[in-house]
Order: C-alpha cells, then structure tokens, then sequence
C-alpha cells in the first residue's frame, strides 16, 4: 500500500510538471509563430507599399529585367518615401533587403502585365508567372501558398500588385525552436524526476504511518479478539448440553461465527494489502482446487437447490502460479458469494479457460433481477469497495458484511492476478485471471 501511495505521489507530481512544461514548450512555440507569421505580414505590407522595391523606386519598364542599377548610391541610399515607409513599419534597410520575394503586376482583367524577381534568385520570372496565376485563382488577398506567403494590394484604379514572399527560412526557424524547447522540456522533466523521487517517500511518511498503524491496529485486535470468540463458542456449545438449544443460543453461534468471518478478512485484507508481501507460489491446477474447495459449500447449496458444475476447456488440468492456499480462499469467497445470493433453485458455474500466458477462471450464478443487482450492472466495480453492500439489510440476514470480494481482489493482486466483475444476461460473473505456470508455457 505504501508502495502504491509512493507511486501515485510520483505520477501526480510527474504529471503537474508535464503540463507545465507543455504549457510553457506551446506558448513559447505559439507567440513565436505568432510574431514571426507578425512579422511577414508587416513586411508584405511595406513591400506593397513600396511598390516592391523598398531600396528606392525604379520605372515600370525595368520590372520585366533584373536592373542593373541596383547596386546604384541612390539605390542604396533609398528614397525618402521609401526610407520613411521603412521606419513605420518597423524595419531597418538591411532587414527589407534581406527579404526574399517577387513581385506582380496584375491590371483590372486579372492579366500579369510585369514582373520582378530581382529580389530572389530561386523563382524565375516563368515560375513566378505560374505561381501568381495559381494564388489568383485562390481569390484571396493574402495567406500562404507551398513556401510562400503572399499579399494582393491595390496600387491605383487599374493595377494591383501580388508579393509573394519566400517563407522556407522562417519555417525552418520554427521548427528549429520547437525541436529545441521541446528538447530542454525533456531534460527537465528528467530533471524534475530525481527531487520529486527522493522526495516522494518524505511526502506520504503520515499517510504510511497512519496506514501502518491502522493496520496493526487491524491485526493486534483480531489475535486479540480470538480467544474471547473461541470461548464465547465453547461456552455456547456447554450451554447447550446442559440446557439444550435454544433461539437465544443459536443466535449467539451464529453472530459468533460470523464476527470470526469477519475478523478472518480483516486480516486477510490487511496481509494482503503489504505489497512487500512474499507469497510462496508454487505451479497448482485450478480444476481440483476449485472442486475441493466446492465441498465445503456443497451441503448449504443443496438445502437452497442450486446446481452446481465446473467446465474446463482442455482435458489436461491448466496450471498456474500462485499461492494455492490464497487462491483457495479467494475461491471460498466467491463460492460463499454465491451461495447466499442465488435465488433457490439457481445454478453456479465455474469455467476455466488456458491462454498462452494466463488462465482465466469464471464464477457465474443467476441473479434475481432486484434493484441491488440492476446497481451492480450499472458499475460493477462498486462490489470490491470495503463494506459496499446493495441491501444492507438483505445482506445482514445472509449473514454478509462487505468485505469478502474486498480481500478477493487483494488475494489476487497479491498472486500477479486480477479479479473483475459483470452482470450478462441474468447472470454474474466473477472473471479471475492468473499467471500460467512456466512448465504449462512450455508443453504449449
């Protein structure tokens, strides 16, 4: 239980820092995707603006060429306009001649009437033609297309411009941050493991020691409260040899018994909830185990008329690896289970199927239909909570306290199994799956 309390600590701490840390890996990514897709789009801006020549303007009759007068002193130096263009949007001349792109003229019938592509030397003015007629045919003004995000601006009433400029490099810077954060993020995590590791066990120390203390509690009570219910017994039993029997010492037999049922489970429970527990576990068949164990139930079975019968899947008994001895009593649970709540004149099953590292055991009974089991359909798992019991009074009467399949399923965690529950067609059934032994492993 400690044990599991320790990595549950562990798991909840881990969990805390993964959120924190994807939370500050996707804000970094997203403000810097935002800034950068920012970014693009004020320098589209300016270079529409500028009429795409943000180094100063140049005549309409050089956008069909590469000018050679871009390399000029007045080119360099940049027009007023365009310097001032520059300025309130945020970028230095070297920042705007960094830039990558081409330029379009469209005229009103949506023709490409020039083009300059002497700011990139990857597109040609060909490409260039063919990548402007497939953003017009979009019909959008702005947004992406392959490595390219692109703007369309009215220049005057009979020309707009298209600039379209090369986005590879920024995606690429994207990715890289990405790849970095998310990398540092991992390193930390692994970091942020080791103190809440040597931490973990410090964190739940007053948890352990009230469950170890109730658990002590648990023990030193039931060895404690044996030897007054073995007398009170054998007091009642001399009592009745003298005076005979009577309702009134029936019914001290019978709380007697079932207050000893009770403190047997309770320390059941408490052996089993240990996880440093060791089992002996040896390789056993579940098909005569699960018949000698019957024996003990089959008188009270026959005075309520319920059948009775096991199915096994192979001729051969399957073997599994466990404690034969914890096994028995998870088997007694169930089959006292059975016993009191099937209807007179029901039927118990037992089936037991070998799989290729498992073997699994079925428990099934016919139900009543009653409101408590239509409660047990609708969560099952509610029947291996401590004390949980559909009706309270029916179950007293029984003689049940709600707390057998609570040490079931503790018999079975601590045998590497597991035991779940479902009501199918009037029936419940009780699912028990268990290691296979290494030798049956074999011969299959």
């Amino acid at each position: 239980m400690v044990k599991t309390l320790q990595k549950k600590f562990i798991a909840a701490s881990m969990l805390a820092v993964t959120i924190l840390l994807a939370t500050l890996v996707g804000a970094i990514n997203i403000l810097y995707c935002y800034s950068v897709m920012t970014r693009e789009n004020n320098m589209l801006e300016m270079l529409c603006e500028t009429d795409g020549q943000p180094d100063g303007p140049r005549g309409l009759h050089d956008r069909e060429r590469r000018a050679d007068t871009q390399g000029s002193d007045s080119a360099l130096s940049g027009e007023p306009n365009e310097m001032n263009k520059l300025v309130r949007h945020g970028f230095s001349m070297d920042e705007a001649l960094s830039a990558r792109f081409f330029a379009v003229w469209i005229d009103e019938d949506k023709e490409i009437v020039a083009k300059d592509t002497s700011r990139i030397y990857a597109v040609t003015a060909e490409e260039a033609s063919a990548i402007a007629r497939d953003i017009l045919s979009m019909g959008k003004s702005s947004g992406v297309y392959q490595d390219f995000r692109y703007m369309i601006r009215e220049k005057d009433s009979s020309q707009d411009i298209l600039v379209a400029m090369d986005i590879s490099r920024d995606r690429e810077d994207m990715i890289r941050i990405l790849g970095i954060s998310a990398l540092i993020a991992a390193i930390c995590w692994i970091i942020m493991l080791l103190p809440v590791y040597a931490l973990a066990k410090r964190a739940i120390a007053p948890t352990a020691m009230s469950i170890e203390r109730q658990k002590q509690f648990v023990t030193n009570a039931g060895h404690e409260l044996k030897t007054p219910l073995a007398i009170i017994q054998a007091n009642t039993e001399a009592l009745e040899l003298y005076t005979g029997e009577s309702k009134w010492t029936r019914n001290i037999r019978a709380q007697t018994i079932r207050l000893s049922g009770l403190m047997q489970n309770l320390l059941t429970l408490s052996r089993m909830d240990e996880d440093s527990l060791n089992l002996e576990k040896k390789p056993f068949a579940l098909y005569p185990l699960a018949g000698e164990v019957w024996e003990n139930f089959a008188e009270p079975a026959a005075g309520r008329n319920l059948s009775f019968r096991i199915i096994q899947e192979e001729k051969e008994h399957a073997k599994v690896l466990a404690n034969r001895e914890s096994i028995a009593q998870l088997l007694s649970i169930l089959f006292d289970n059975a016993v009191k709540y099937t209807p007179r004149g029901g039927e118990i099953e037992v089936q037991i199927f070998s799989a290729a590292d498992h073997v699994r055991l079925i428990q099934s009974n016919t139900v009543s239909g009653t409101e408590g089991e239509r409660e047990i359909a609708e969560d099952p798992n509610r029947l291996f909570e401590r004390f949980y019991r559909t009706d309270s009074d029916r179950s007293r009467k029984k003689g049940g306290y709600g707390i057998g399949l609570s040490a079931a399923r503790a018999i079975a965690g601590a045998n590497s199994g597991t035991i779940s529950a479902k009501i199918e067609d009037g029936r419940i059934l009780f699912t028990v799956v268990l290691k296979k032994a290494p030798q049956e492993q074999a011969v299959r």
